[in-house]
């Protein structure tokens, strides 16, 4: 076992650290079965497209007038993947998982949107892949 001091050393280490820079990212949130596309660290304004797909607006975009789109939320993300046979046992590329979404969601909002802004969104970003939770994901 530590003794104080070296228990000591370790919170103020972990308490006077440095968090790490945002990333724009893609994950899994498994417990509401849901992918979620992030591309900047600010209050977000969620504004529903349909009952699967939502879009993050920035709440304070400089740009009086305009909101800007930094992500978006996608739900039935199990279902998707299992519908057009892409692999929960690793990383899916969001190339492939944009195009899965364009062909199940016939809505031409959607398909304007994956089109017009998420597609150009995640490569700008260099979004490449959606992170799987550390767990994997349980598909039974």
């Amino acid at each position: 076992m530590k003794d104080q001091d070296e228990i000591s050393t370790l919170v103020k280490e972990v308490l006077t650290g440095v968090s790490g820079e945002f990333r724009p990212c893609a994950f899994f949130d498994d417990r509401l079965d849901c992918i979620r596309v992030i591309t900047k660290d600010c209050s977000v304004l969620e504004e529903r497209i349909n009952e699967r797909l939502t879009i993050l607006l920035n709440n304070y975009d400089p740009q009086p007038g305009r909101k800007q789109c930094v992500g978006f939320t996608f739900k039935g993300a199990i279902h998707l993947c299992k519908q057009h046979g892409l692999d929960l046992a690793s990383p899916i590329r969001m190339s492939e998982l944009l195009d899965a979404i364009l062909e199940s969601v016939p809505e031409k909002a959607v398909q304007v949107f994956i089109e017009f802004v998420a597609k150009p969104l995640v490569e700008t970003e260099k979004i490449d892949h959606v992170e799987l939770p550390e767990g994997r994901l349980q598909t039974a």
